[in-house]
């Protein structure tokens, strides 16, 4: 478990494709030798029509056939490429698998939401202080959203993963740039309903001295985004922590301007400028129903787990 390998991931979510390259074991990553990530929104009109296009397709494998070049040149140890919530839903995951391995030379694995939870946990908590634990991994992602409860930095109790996420939230639910107030609501019902058994059965584990980590696009952006970051830097993003009542504040700012004038706020990347109001509004609310006063905000998730299992030597049937 102690020796050193170099492992490629390549984590294909419903909105971004991320790619790295590390020198890791089973317990850190040792140092970063490349990472990258782009937005293809893979999972663009999958809320509506049950498919991935061709466009979001094209997009992906241009990318991937790119990361393919680069992680030649590093000729690592092992490497994997991970599929997640927008390749479990959609009807064509087949053609689309096999386009990625046609076309960019990608064998995607497609791995279940309870899989992803638990790797992501494992990442997440990559660096942070064993004694906070027990800990609450909060994971908001494109198509759906994990969370995970655990002792250590190593072991969990409970891993849930909801297929709610911010590409789908968005695309399902908000017809108005900004939406209405109406839609809003809407939205709010909906995620009490969707998030409702996951939080009864979590609830035991939610004790006074429980550490809420908040991990994925969303969550940095919206830190970045109050701390007005000209550039996003993990290094000033990992393990700084973020209260409920900035998200609130957040969400009120951006509630009522149009995704264009979401783009000019520092901390905004572009593409994500139309769903980062849903990821606010999905942390705002989870938040709420854990009853927490804010949560730690982790550099790190689903890719860094997943290096430090391949890195374990073992996960042909992934943790």
């Amino acid at each position: 478990m102690n020796q050193l390998r170099k492992v490629a991931v390549v984590d294909i979510g419903t909105n971004s494709v991320r790619l790295v390259v590390a020198l890791a074991n089973g317990r850190r990553i040792e140092s970063i030798l490349f990472q990258d990530g782009r937005i293809t929104r893979l999972g663009e009109g999958l809320a509506e029509h049950g498919q991935i296009s061709r466009a979001a397709v094209d997009r992906t494998v241009a990318v991937l056939s790119e990361y393919a070049d680069r992680i030649r040149s590093y000729a690592p140890d092992r490497i994997l490429h991970v599929g997640t919530s927008a390749l479990r839903q959609a009807s064509n995951r087949t053609e689309v698998l096999a386009r990625f391995e046609r076309e960019a030379g990608a064998s995607v694995r497609v791995i279940s939401g309870e899989d992803e939870a638990a790797l992501t946990y494992r990442g997440a908590l990559l660096d942070l202080n064993e004694s906070r634990g027990p800990f609450l991994v909060i994971d908001i992602g494109g198509g759906s959203s994990e969370l995970i409860v655990g002792e250590t930095t190593r072991k969990f109790w409970k891993a849930f993963s909801v297929e709610v996420g911010v590409v789908t939230l968005t695309e399902g639910w908000f017809r108005n740039d900004p939406p209405s107030d109406q839609e809003i609501q809407q939205v709010r019902r909906y995620l009490e309903e969707r998030f409702r058994d996951v939080v009864t059965v979590l609830s035991p584990y939610l004790t006074a001295g429980v550490t809420p980590v908040g991990t994925a696009g969303s969550v940095t952006t919206i830190l970045a985004m109050v701390h007005k970051m000209a550039r996003y830097d993990p290094a000033l993003v990992h393990g700084q922590g973020l209260s409920r009542q900035e998200v609130d504040r957040l969400f009120t700012e951006i509630r009522p301007m149009k995704s264009s004038d979401r783009l000019l706020l520092p901390g905004v990347e572009r593409g994500r400028e139309d769903i980062i109001l849903s990821g606010a509004l999905i942390l705002l609310s989870l938040l709420e129903f854990v009853n927490q006063a804010g949560l730690v905000v982790s550099a790190y998730g689903l890719r860094e787990g997943i290096v430090l299992d391949l890195a374990d030597g073992g996960t042909d049937g992934l943790l």
